[in-house]
């Protein structure tokens, strides 16, 4: 395989991820077919899950904290009667019980109750790193783990069906939330073994599944020992690489339509009197409008905005009374017709 180029693009992908693949199988694909080498997702989708996969391109990837700090919704199944050792469908089961009607139905109620802030563990076949390593890596050698509990919150739960021993619903979770490890404690709640059964991401802040490219499995290559399956990826209807970058360029969204904060134009005398922000210097606060605050993955919270400029975009936030550039990207896509 050719290496991949640094390039002067800046775009974000959103990409409907299939059941299967990991979430850096699909970077993979994205960076090959783009010749790209600075490629990058916004949260992590297991390879059990599917749905939307925020993909971040060229200078956009250093948007990365941004649009992995939202709040994300699922469309979650939560089985009943069975845990595994990895919290899902796929691992290996560790308890069962039989599971009347009667007790699904109580548990999707007491599934209601747990909206709010929770402190749970993470599963312990998940990216969360125990010094410097990620803990499934351990937990896939036998280590027994024991994740420290962490912020996770469950702001609503809506659209529930219930079947003989599972139960639906549509869930929205801060980042930072694990849905198998709502499963497990869904388990706990009502005394019975318990699972992620299935999962599909349905909305990353604002950005909805309905806009995404489809990434389909074509292939599952073969197996090797002591390693995680592999699968060879595309897209419907674009047959060899050119036409995959074709489609995938088509796709590509300026930084700007995707911000999960507030985006301004900035063109003519605007931009003149702010083109300082580009070359580090601060403006004052009633150079810009107020706005709420909003999380940054890695940075405080604060309130930011971005400033597209014609050929850039800054992101800027309020900091002692003065409005500081946190991220200029020079490479930023030209702003479309229409507003963002």
């Amino acid at each position: 395989m050719a290496t991949a180029t640094a390039t002067e693009r800046c775009g974000v992908l959103l990409v409907d991820k299939p059941e299967g693949p990991t979430s850096h199988d699909v970077v993979g694909f994205v960076r090959w077919v783009l010749n790209e080498k600075a490629v990058g997702h916004c949260g992590t989708l297991d390879p059990l899950a599917s749905g939307l996969l925020v993909v971040c391109v060229g200078a956009a990837t250093r948007l990365v904290p941004y649009l992995s700090a939202v709040a994300k919704v699922y469309r979650a199944r939560f089985g009943l009667g069975r845990a595994t050792t990895t919290g899902d469908r796929a691992g290996e089961t560790i308890a069962e019980s039989a599971v009347e009607p009667s007790q699904v139905r109580a548990a999707a109620d007491v599934l209601k109750d747990m909206c709010g802030a929770l402190q749970l563990p993470p599963p312990a076949y998940s990216a969360v790193k125990l010094e410097g390593r990620p803990a499934h890596e351990r937990a896939r050698k036998g280590e027994i783990l024991a994740l420290a509990p962490r912020p996770m919150e469950l702001r609503s739960v809506e659209e529930i069906g219930v079947t003989d021993d599972a139960i639906d619903a549509t869930c929205a979770v801060s980042k930072g939330t694990y849905v198998r490890s709502l499963a497990e404690e869904l388990g706990r709640r009502v005394g019975l073994p318990a699972h992620l059964g299935g999962l599909r991401r349905l909305a990353c802040g604002s950005l909805d599944l309905a806009d995404a490219v489809p990434v389909l499995v074509s292939a599952r290559l073969p197996d090797l020992a002591g390693a995680p399956p592999k699968f060879r990826l595309g897209l419907a209807g674009a047959d060899g690489r050119e036409a995959l970058r074709a489609r995938l360029e088509a796709a590509l969204r300026a930084p700007g339509e995707v911000l999960p904060f507030p985006v301004r134009r900035v063109v003519g005398a605007d931009a003149d009197a702010l083109a300082g922000l580009l070359h580090g210097r601060v403006v004052g606060a009633d150079a810009l409008p107020a706005v709420a605050p909003t999380l940054a993955e890695g940075h405080p919270e604060a309130a930011r905005q971005a400033l597209w400029f014609p050929d850039a975009l800054v992101v800027v936030r309020l900091d002692g009374g003065e409005w500081r550039p946190e991220k200029v990207l020079h490479a930023a896509a030209p702003a479309r017709d229409t507003e963002p």
